[in-house]
């Protein structure tokens, strides 16, 4: 079944650098993600055996951000009609273009009511160009697109975090409807 999440596509162009932000599962490149997974600034993550990571990525919404690699000419002395070409991931079908995945928002969710925002990373030679916040922004287009969306989470710093996403996702902390709700955790790591 086709979900309208699927194939969220939106495209950007910064300091004549042009990126897309897509939740397509055939672009995601794995070993970003471990590499994402293996950084001190996801604390919370490590990377997982490859079987994991399958299990990992075929059962969330990742949306990936990937910079746009426009290919360089090549001479035509090197281009014969029947030359194999590399399968690779591209904007818009055109195979003279690249796709370098620099950052990624994985999403747990069952497509329509609920989603768990997290792992939110971008390299950080690309956090200064606006790209966080326009990730995010898709994050909440995708939230959109789920047709009876009633709550979605996230676990983030008090301090950084906790403003950025309620200023940028319009979240609050759970706190604030202590009432009515009570969030509640259990946390432990496995070490294999």
């Amino acid at each position: 079944m086709t979900k309208a999440t699927d194939n969220l596509r939106w495209q950007k162009s910064v300091n004549d650098d042009d990126y897309l932000v897509s939740t397509s599962k055939d672009l995601v490149d794995r070993a970003f993600v471990q590499s994402a997974f293996a950084s001190e600034e996801t604390y919370w993550a490590k990377p997982l055996p490859d079987e994991q990571l399958t299990v990992l990525l075929d059962n969330s919404l990742t949306l990936g951000l990937y910079k746009v690699i426009p290919a360089a000419p090549s001479p035509k002395s090197a281009e014969t009609p029947d030359s194999p070409r590399t399968p690779s991931p591209t904007i818009a079908d055109d195979p003279s273009e690249q796709l370098q995945q620099i950052g990624m928002a994985r999403l747990i969710t069952d497509h329509m009511t609920t989603a768990y925002l997290t792992d939110v990373y971008i390299l950080p030679d690309y956090r200064t160009h606006g790209l966080g916040k326009w990730l995010i922004k898709c994050c909440n287009e995708t939230f959109d697109a789920m047709p009876a969306m009633r709550r979605t989470f996230l676990v983030t710093s008090p301090e950084v975090g906790k403003r950025f996403y309620g200023r940028e996702l319009g979240m609050w902390d759970v706190g604030d409807e202590k009432e009515h709700l009570a969030c509640m955790t259990r946390r432990f790591f496995r070490m294999d």
